[in-house]
């Protein structure tokens, strides 16, 4: 399946829900550390030491695959290499027909 602009323009639809989703929630997470009276640096510090070493290795394999399958996505996006020369002349002094 080609990439079509019609693909470019759904995937920005899609991106801009995500970031305004992202912007909200942000602006929501803010709101409740306030109230909390937590700066940013306390609240990840918090995080941080709740975790367990199975979520730790958890997380650890998330990223992982995350990595693998954007690695993928990327090695499909990318142009077909082909393994002869690139269209052209053929020698010097012959024209294409």
């Amino acid at each position: 399946m080609a990439f079509t602009e019609q693909n470019m323009k759904e995937q920005e639809q899609v991106f801009l829900a995500i970031k305004d989703e992202f912007s909200r929630l942000n602006a929501q997470l803010d709101g409740m550390r306030k109230e909390a009276g937590l700066s940013a640096e306390d609240l990840k510090k918090s995080l941080e030491e709740k975790r367990s070493p199975d979520l730790e290795k958890a997380l650890s394999q998330a990223r992982e695959e995350a990595s693998r399958a954007g690695q993928a996505r990327a090695a499909q996006a990318a142009p077909a290499q082909s393994a002869g020369k690139s269209a052209g002349r053929s020698r010097p002094g012959a024209v294409k027909i």
